[in-house]
């Protein structure tokens, strides 16, 4: 199994590009024109070899306002994707502003989406501060820090599914800020508590 290194919150992966990387590769590429993003959940343990499947793919976003959020809902549909709802206002005001997330697909493959959420509070915002950035060639994506993934799936979902993503990200990963991780813990428990 490989191991992965993160230093100055970046990482060189060499891999194989699969169907499920081409389409978050093509589609962040149009999002991170518009807003920061970072990519979140069960595709991190995905991305860095466990096997299993997944439809969604989770996204914080900084809020771009919804002038530059239009502008971005009028490229994705002109290259051919979908939305929840096609009502930009409704998406951006009803949706994302009332913490709610969207999904966004390519038209005729709605089993495969990206969740997008705006980042609000404390943790979902440090996601997108603290993002790591991953290389794939001349491609770069941007993933929430591996040790936020960890504590958030162990400490809070707590599901089967979501305690093996996070010892397989504490297997492949080397040298994990343990202190971290349970900094992020804390935080995550802080936050549902309330």
């Amino acid at each position: 199994m490989a191991a992965f290194e993160i230093k100055n919150r970046e990482i060189t992966v060499d891999k194989e590009i699969t169907e499920i990387d081409e389409f978050v590769i093509k589609t962040l590429a149009i999002i991170e024109k518009y807003t920061r993003y970072s990519i979140i959940g069960g595709y991190i343990a995905i991305f860095f070899g466990r096997s299993r499947a997944t439809e969604d793919i989770d996204i914080f976003i900084k809020d771009p306002g919804f002038e530059t959020f239009g502008r971005l809902f009028t490229e994705l549909k002109r290259k051919g994707y979908e939305l929840t709802i096609d009502d930009p206002k409704s998406l951006y005001h009803d949706y994302l502003k009332d913490n709610l997330s969207i999904r966004i697909w390519e038209k005729g493959f709605p089993l495969l989406n990206l969740e997008v959420k705006i980042a609000k509070s404390p943790s979902q915002k440090r996601a997108i501060k603290e993002r790591i950035a991953v290389r794939i060639g001349n491609i770069t994506l941007y993933f929430g820090p591996i040790e936020g993934q960890i504590a958030y799936k162990r400490h809070i979902m707590k599901g089967q599914k979501d305690l093996e993503d996070a010892r397989h990200l504490e297997i492949v990963f080397k040298d994990l800020n343990k202190k971290r991780i349970e900094d992020y813990r804390k935080v995550f428990e802080d936050e549902f508590r309330r």
